[in-house]
């Protein structure tokens, strides 16, 4: 098969899979409820943005809130805005930005070549694992991914060297663009990765002359017009910005240990692994074949960078001592480009042991996972309605892996689609099937079995947090709570308004007693606590994790069957 034979099988492929892949990668994002803590507060933070008016200092509960930049609140908000209050609303940023960085990594692969690597790289980007719960799941890690996969393809647009110098300045003026909208998405790694990557290449290669080729005045002083002006609002108007978000957020939390997210050394090449499901099975051949290959000095080596791209990435934060399984996805892109290139190179894309390997994983899933189900408590009978859709997402990993095994050599480029959309599909299903055991960790049909769909809590009524604080719970109820005894994430904003915060339960009870009409949320022991203490309180809504208290109100929400049976249970009094 010719080079230009297979480059146009790949774009076929590639088109036909974008209405579906579009309609798969967006028509889940409204069947789970948002998850805390994460999923609840990357939604309620734009909300209290859009309700307040203030877009210069973000507020989580009402609270100052400056852990992350602003940019994905900015575009969340506006997304709640168009189109309401919902969870697909809510999740639609990261949905947005990991759908187009499919098609940017498709563009950027097919314009530095073989022909066609870039289709094979977005399909493969489009279905590893990580990189799509990554766009369904609400955090701001795809965001970070989208900005600086437009860096890195920028990059290798501007340094390959092809296009005009006025071309070859544009994309570097890009790139810049790209890693200051990373640093408004998520902090100065956005600077710090494509600069430890671009300086690892330079003394690698020993390439001196390619620092000059990075636009360092207008790309500096366009990165500045975007970064800046936030920063410096933000820190006039808040004093205590710049301790809190540069030296505890960026530095201590790098340094030091106690942000309670510890990994070992190796913690993140097992992510890595997982995250590329399926392609995990052709990543060493890939990384060994691109080492291998060699480029002549003068000429820019995409392969060495991506690498380099890869390895900067790993060795960053598995030298943190914060790790979450997240923070790794900036590297799938790279990843993927490279396998691309490599199955390209090497005779055309095969679905032989990546399908062999999706069908290892979703018996894998199988065998391990119902078992384990099966045994939950903390899940209780929920678990049983689960079954059917773990069931079902594993069972496609199954039949798609052998089917595109099977059919590899009669289907050709159309087997690697086939396998693509058996993973995605895999994991939609999984992720759809948590909508059955979300109460464990989303307050959706808490608030739901307490105010319906459309009713709302007066804002100027008293509503307290006692003990605890679910980040879900403030966005389902439209309103900030008064949190008591409990501090969290928090700390920096009560410290800089203790106004807004009540200390003790002693003065809980103090301003409960009177106060004619306020509200509670509170775990169920310490519901149990306050009731065995005589305190006046009505049961508007429970479940096994959290009560709903009112001091008074006439005509009460009629609690469920199950309410009942949890009340019974914990032997709470009514």
């Amino acid at each position: 098969m010719t080079a230009g034979v297979l480059a146009a099988g790949l774009r076929r492929s590639f088109l036909a899979a974008l209405l579906p892949l579009a309609l798969v990668w967006f028509g889940g994002l409204e069947y789970r409820g948002l998850f805390h803590p994460d999923e609840g507060r990357y939604a309620e933070i734009p909300r209290e943005m859009l309700a307040s008016g203030d877009w210069v200092t973000p507020r989580l509960n009402n609270l100052k809130y400056f852990e992350k930049p602003p940019l994905q609140y900015w575009a969340t908000a506006l997304a709640l805005a168009a189109f309401g209050e919902d969870e697909w609303s809510a999740r639609l940023w990261p949905a947005v930005t990991g759908f187009l960085g499919i098609l940017l990594l498709a563009f950027a692969g097919n314009r530095t070549g073989p022909p066609g690597s870039g289709y094979v790289a977005g399909l493969v980007l489009a279905s590893s694992v990580g990189y799509f719960v990554a766009s369904q799941y609400l955090t701001l890690d795809m965001g970070l991914t989208f900005f600086l996969c437009a860096a890195m393809c920028a990059m290798l647009m501007a340094l390959r060297g092809l296009a005009p110098l006025p071309g070859r300045r544009a994309w570097m003026l890009l790139a810049w663009t790209g890693m200051a909208c990373a640093v408004l998405s998520k902090g100065l790694v956005g600077i710090v990765l494509p600069g430890a990557a671009v300086l690892a290449y330079v003394l690698l290669q020993r390439d001196w002359h390619l620092l000059r080729r990075l636009e360092w005045k207008w790309g500096g002083a366009l990165f500045a017009l975007i970064v800046l002006p936030w920063h410096l609002l933000a820190q006039w108007r808040n004093p205590e910005f710049f301790h809190f978000y540069i030296v505890h957020e960026h530095l201590e939390r790098f340094l030091l240990p106690g942000h309670g997210r510890p990994g070992a050394w190796w913690y993140f090449i097992l992510i890595l692994l997982l995250a590329m499901i399926p392609w995990t099975i052709v990543l060493p051949g890939a990384i060994r074949r691109s080492l291998a290959a060699r480029v002549p000095v003068p000429e820019f080596d995409v392969d060495r960078f991506l690498l380099l791209w890869v390895g900067v990435i790993l060795l960053f934060f598995s030298a943190s001592s914060s790790k979450l399984p997240a923070y790794i996805v900036p590297a799938l892109p790279a990843l993927a480009l490279l396998v691309g290139r490599d199955a390209v190179r090497h005779g055309g894309p095969e679905a032989k042991w990546p399908g062999l390997f999706l069908a290892f994983c979703g018996a894998a899933t199988l065998a391990i996972g119902l078992p384990a189900l099966t045994r939950a408590k903390v899940i209780d009978d929920l678990v049983y309605a689960y079954f059917p859709w773990f069931a079902a997402g594993a069972g496609v990993f199954v039949a798609g892996g052998l089917t595109a095994w099977g059919l590899r050599h009669a289907l050709g480029a159309r087997s690697l689609l086939g396998l693509a959309f058996s993973a995605i599909a895999g994991v939609q299903f999984i992720l759809s099937g948590l909508h059955q055991v979300d109460e464990n960790y989303s307050t959706e049909r808490f608030v739901e079995q307490m105010l319906g769909e459309h009713n709302t809590f007066a804002p100027d009524v008293p509503f307290y947090s006692v003990g605890f604080f679910d980040e879900s719970l403030p966005y389902y109820l439209g309103r900030t709570l008064t949190l008591v005894s409990y501090r969290g994430e928090l700390a920096p904003g009560i410290v800089a308004e203790p106004g807004k915060y009540v200390e003790s339960l002693d003065e809980f009870e103090r301003r409960w007693v009177d106060t004619k009409e306020a509200y509670a949320a509170m775990q169920p022991r310490q519901y149990a606590a306050f009731r065995s203490q005589g305190l006046p309180m009505r049961v508007l809504a429970i479940d096994s994790r959290r009560v709903i208290v009112s001091r008074d109100r006439p005509d009460p929400p009629l609690r469920t069957k199950k309410a009942g049976r949890l009340i019974s249970h914990l032997h709470l009094p009514t």
